[in-house]
């Protein structure tokens, strides 16, 4: 089968066939040269068929606790995790939202090397922007009309730069006069990838490549995620969960002081798994959970590892898709109406979330928030870390007044990436676009600039272009580095604008065991009872950290028993 292949997006064909008095091959059009052939019995490395059932949908997305958010937001989803708007009507174009307990994020697939990778693709986004659903237009604390950004293109499509292609049609875009492979509102597409080689991958829609914010398209939009290809045989859980999933997997059978033994293959009563991202029932492998961290294990061989970061045949796993030229409705006016402050409004994001400069400091100035009794809160202090405002993109959910109730989404509330001391760890960064470059630097940390190469340069930084992918195997150990050190290590773009627009999130390092339960919340300003840390799954084959104290404890080491200190 012979074919003309170009770069994916918008072409002169129209998304439902060629226009009228279209040339044919040998006429300087581009075209199929030879018939379609049939599919072949399965991938050609000897690896798996994993499937995907993904839709897209326009979905509204709130960038902090502040209220930034995206009036015209689409994003990519599993078809499990998306409910009805209305009720009394099936789920179908302009009908369809994320399920009220799932937070936007940018969707993660995950394959291994030799896989081949089905995502079967449904458009559910509205025929016309007109036909958007108000009911899932906007926050309560915005009054008015906004008007619409979104694009007036309403097909889309599943791209995935950089991974192999089975077909034409799996390139996702329309391309010369090449076959139409955008599907239309309502219509399904099937798309089949070869994962030939690790690392991560930029997927994005191929329905609008320009236009809007940025001249981003539908992907400043939030139609972007990721592919990560792990190592051959490596198998794929959860890493943050919420605090009763955990505690449906875990057996204390040594006591509440004791760590609990994990099953990694519980299930919830339907069947579906509850960490294993996986699901091999009716006779197929289905990928049933998206989510930005993972743990990998179970491997033996991979393309990373050195003698200064030894491979230990696992390591937790954790996504940072970059996005700029945020579409954004500002929680103040004053951010877009003066000039002056346009340098730190939210404007550049991380997986859906920004913190800004801008949001925080007028907040405190007019004392609303969680720092509005902290009239000494000023400089890198108050605004990049936790202490005065919180965790980093933040969502809270609030009554009628404003006042916040509670952190949302327990087992992933922010922009905090969380391991235990010592774990392994593989960041996967990616640049969504669309317009500027970027610089990922994270602090108390460093990897190789080539993973496999004792000899390559350590690293603390790297400069990130649009549609450019990186992986960072962390060094020396992993989470905590050579000093194992607890505790919060920020990681953001080194623009000190970029940041300062809310492009910057923490490292988490915890030396106890996180199980999600409320005794574990962290103070907040604005939230009496605290706002969740996720339950951390712990890495199977590898020594678990200690059960918290909150007063001293005595406890059985050996045969001896001693005090435990608070």
């Amino acid at each position: 089968m012979a074919f003309v292949l170009l770069a994916s997006g918008c072409g002169g064909s129209s998304p439902d066939g060629p226009p009228p008095g279209a040339g044919t091959a040998g006429e300087g059009s581009l075209a199929v040269v030879g018939p379609p052939s049939e599919p072949p019995p399965g991938p050609p490395h000897g690896g798996r068929r994993i499937v995907a059932r993904v839709v897209a949908l326009d979905q509204v997305y709130v960038y902090n606790r502040f209220g930034a958010f995206n009036p015209d937001g689409m994003i990519f989803a599993l078809e499990r995790d998306v409910v009805p708007i209305d009720d009394a009507e099936p789920i179908g174009p302009g009908n369809a939202m994320l399920a009220p307990d799932k937070r936007p994020r940018p969707l993660v697939l995950r394959v291994n090397v030799g896989d081949e990778l089905v995502v079967h693709f449904k458009n559910l986004l509205a025929p016309t922007v007109d036909d958007i659903s108000p009911d899932a237009e906007v926050p309560f604390h915005v009054g008015g009309d906004i008007g619409s950004d979104s694009t007036a293109t309403r097909h889309a499509s599943f791209h995935v730069n950089g991974l192999q292609v089975f077909d034409q049609k799996s390139l996702a875009g329309n391309v010369g006069k090449n076959a139409p492979a955008l599907a239309a509102p309502g219509q399904t597409r099937t798309y089949r990838f070869l994962a030939d080689r690790e690392g991560t991958f930029l997927a994005h829609s191929a329905g609008a490549m320009t236009g809007g914010e940025g001249l981003g398209g539908q992907i400043v939009l939030g139609l972007f995620g990721a592919v990560h290809v792990e190592p051959k045989n490596a198998e794929w859980y959860r890493s943050q969960v919420t605090g009763k999933e955990l505690a449906a997997v875990a057996t204390y059978d040594k006591g509440p002081l004791e760590p609990p033994r994990i099953d990694y293959e519980a299930t919830y009563p339907d069947g579906t798994p509850i960490l294993r991202i996986l699901d091999d029932r009716d006779g197929e492998l289905e990928i049933v959970h998206s989510d930005l961290y993972a743990i990998i294990t179970g491997y033996t061989n991979t393309e990373a590892g050195t003698t200064n970061s030894k491979d230990q045949g696992h390591f937790r796993e954790m996504t940072v898709l970059f996005h700029d030229e945020l579409r954004a409705v500002q929680a103040f006016p004053e951010l877009d109406e003066d000039p002056s402050l346009h340098g730190v409004r939210d404007g550049f994001g991380i997986n859906y979330g920004a913190a800004g400069l801008g949001a925080e400091l007028l907040a405190n100035r007019a004392r609303l928030g969680p720092a509005a009794d902290c009239a000494e809160c000023k400089f890198e202090e108050f605004f990049l870390s936790s202490w005065a405002n919180g965790d980093p993109a933040m969502l809270l959910s609030r009554d009628e007044e404003g006042r916040a109730l509670e952190a949302l989404f327990p087992e992933d509330p922010s922009n905090v990436h969380h391991a235990y001391l010592g774990d392994p760890v593989r960041i996967r960064n990616i640049h969504a676009g669309p317009k500027e470059t970027h610089v990922f630097h994270l602090h108390a940390h460093q990897w190789l600039e080539s993973p496999g190469h004792d000899d390559a340069m350590a690293r603390d930084s790297q400069t990130i272009g649009p549609g450019a992918a990186f992986t960072y195997d962390l060094l020396f150990g992993g989470a905590g580095n050579r000093v194992l050190t607890p505790g919060d290590a920020i990681f953001h773009c080194h623009l000190y604008p970029h940041f300062a627009q809310g492009m910057w999130g923490l490292l988490r390092v915890h030396d106890v065991f996180e199980n999600g339960s409320p005794s574990r919340r962290l103070p907040d300003g604005e939230i009496p009872s605290g706002t969740p840390t996720p339950a951390v799954v712990p890495i199977p084959e590898r020594g678990m950290a200690l059960m918290p104290t909150y007063e001293p404890t005595l406890v059985v080491q050996g045969n001896k028993k001693v005090w435990r200190p608070a």
